[in-house]
């Protein structure tokens, strides 16, 4: 399959265009190689985009995080980048077919409902058909495995209880969950389909008896359904729901009447009860002990060392520690002008030798038995340049800004998002990406429903219980690139009508980096009290050598 095939068959069948969306049936962006249709036809890697074949041309869309990244990697001659920074999807096709009576086709797999429902209603006149079915599910066989009650707190049957209070509470008799996390939450299973996010991806169909049925392909667990069953099994519920959110459109295809119905397992899920919040801590001492490991040796090793010799090292450091499973999501390892885009990926072909004067960007994580870990830190080697310091100090000034915040129950997170913008935006900087999101448990390291986002249109409130990250950043092209990210765990103040946040996240921040000078009484405070949390921490895990190093880093400024 090819774009200019696809063109053709456009021509032959009279469509307007056809709409892909860089996904499978589970509607999230945890896809293998052999899954990514976008990727197929333009060479685009990275983890979100939406493309939209039309006759004549193709047009990629694209957040703030993958600009850079596409102009690298795409035909521009035959592709043009739609910058979803300044217009979204549906606004783009009114611009362009409000006034004709556009015939589109889709994937009724990988297109959820609810965006059809919207396409639709916000072009009346335009016509959506549903293209040969196409689930972008890859056929390797797949092992299937517990997450023990001892890291999850609650059993399959204590949290299908809840469910089964939910479906009885909207009167329905049975609720369809499409959420593979949401899947592997509600039965505490986990399986090893996708190389980072150790998810099952299945659907499950829970009665308001207790009562469920597991639909997946390609696994080891006996008592599973093939996908195909749906169609038979589906119609035999008078009150099915549903979230269209995450439900792909082919369901209702299979069902018309089925009720579209919030998952309710997202914000159970989202929400870590004290097993979790306690396992989540220590998953993060131990992501800590690892990164300081790492970082002690990266300030000995790294001269000629490349990209992906750093993200290996960091790998072995992380697999040497208690309940490891495997990375969170690739590595992102940044030198240079590649740590100005902002979720480069390095690979053999294509990887820059460290040295000095520039900055490393390091974003990386672990999944462990007991808790996801998410942490940015920009690493300066060599003697970093006076704008190096300085935009990382507005980074840190943001971070903390935010970090430090307390605020009202029921405020969400596009609230919140300016604090960590506001000494950029004053000198009229900016950064292309939200500013954080949720964090699941052994699950998914992109969890919602709440995130930290000026573009998020539909923001959920921040709970106590979640989990969410703090990632602000700058990022000058062909130079270099700033990120800082810590996980925090959201707490009730002291004021209980209040929320603030608890850091999780135990790795120091490099001082050659921050001007003190530019930094608040209160903010010098705070980097010190971090810097002094880490230590205390993580002193009796190193070595000799380590702990000097740890102690340097995590002097008071």
């Amino acid at each position: 399959m090819d774009i200019k095939s696809i063109q053709k068959e456009l021509k032959k069948d009279n469509l307007s265009g056809s709409l892909f969306t860089l996904g499978n049936m589970f509607i999230d962006e945890d896809i293998l190689p052999e899954e990514n249709r976008i990727h197929e036809l333009t060479g685009f890697s990275g983890s979100y985009a939406l493309l939209f074949i039309t006759p004549a041309k193709a047009y990629l869309f694209v957040d703030g995080r993958y600009e850079l990244q596409a102009k690298k990697e795409i035909n521009l001659k035959q592709i043009e980048i739609v910058k979803l920074t300044e217009t979204c999807l549906t606004d783009w096709l009114k611009k362009n077919y409000a006034k004709t009576a556009a015939r589109i086709s889709y994937n009724p797999w990988q297109l959820s409902q609810n965006t059809l429902d919207n396409l639709q209603k916000q072009l009346p006149q335009a016509t959506f058909i549903p293209a040969a079915p196409d689930k972008c599910l890859s056929s390797k066989k797949v092992k299937v495995f517990p997450h023990q009650k001892k890291f999850t707190g609650l059993t399959a049957k204590d949290k299908l209880s809840l469910v089964c209070a939910y479906i009885k509470q909207r009167k329905l008799d049975a609720f369809l969950v499409t959420s593979a996390a949401g899947c592997s939450w509600l039965l505490n299973l986990r399986s090893n389909a996708l190389p980072y996010t150790p998810v099952l991806r299945a659907y499950v169909l829970v009665e308001k008896s207790g009562a469920y049925k597991i639909f997946t392909e390609h696994t080891d667990l006996k008592e599973a359904l093939p996908f195909e069953k749906l169609a038979a099994i589906l119609p035999q519920y008078a009150k099915l729901g549903t979230d269209f959110a995450t439900a792909p459109a082919m369901i209702k295809n299979l069902k018309p009447d089925v009720i579209n119905t919030p998952d309710e397992i997202i914000n159970l899920k989202a929400v870590k009860n004290p097993t979790e919040l306690k396992g989540t801590r220590a998953a993060h001492l131990r992501d800590g002990i690892a990164l300081t490991k790492f970082m002690y040796w990266l300030s000995k090793n790294y001269k000629g060392k490349t990209e992906t010799d750093v993200a290996a090292k960091l790998l072995d450091f992380r697999k040497k520690e208690a309940n490891f499973y495997t990375e969170s999501f690739a590595t992102i390892a940044g030198f240079g002008t590649n740590a100005a885009i902002v979720h480069y990926h390095a690979c053999p072909e294509r990887t820059a030798t460290l040295k000095k004067g520039s900055v490393l960007l390091l974003d990386s994580g672990g999944q462990y038995f007991d808790g996801t870990t998410d942490v940015t830190r920009t690493i300066a080697l060599g003697d970093p340049t006076a704008d190096m310091i300085e935009k990382n100090t507005l980074v840190l000034k943001g971070h903390i800004a935010l970090a430090s915040a307390v605020f009202h129950q029921h405020t969400t997170g596009n609230e919140l998002d300016l604090l960590a913008r506001e000494p950029l935006l004053k000198l009229g900087l900016d950064y292309e990406h939200g500013t954080g999101h949720g964090v699941g448990y052994f699950s998914d390291v992109h969890e919602g429903p709440a995130r930290i986002s000026i573009h998020a249109k539909h923001s959920a409130p921040l709970k106590a219980g979640m989990i969410t990250s703090i990632e602000p950043g700058y990022y000058k092209e062909n130079s270099f690139g700033i990120r800082i990210e810590n996980l925090y765990y959201v707490k009730p103040a002291k004021n209980p009508k209040f929320l603030q946040f608890e850091v999780l996240t135990l790795t120091p921040l490099d001082k050659r980096l921050i001007n003190k000078y530019l930094l608040t009484a209160d903010e010098l405070k705070w980097l010190n009290h971090y810097h002094r949390q880490i230590f205390l921490s993580l002193k009796k895990y190193l070595t000799k050598q380590e702990l000097e190093w740890l102690k340097d880093a995590c002097a008071p400024l």
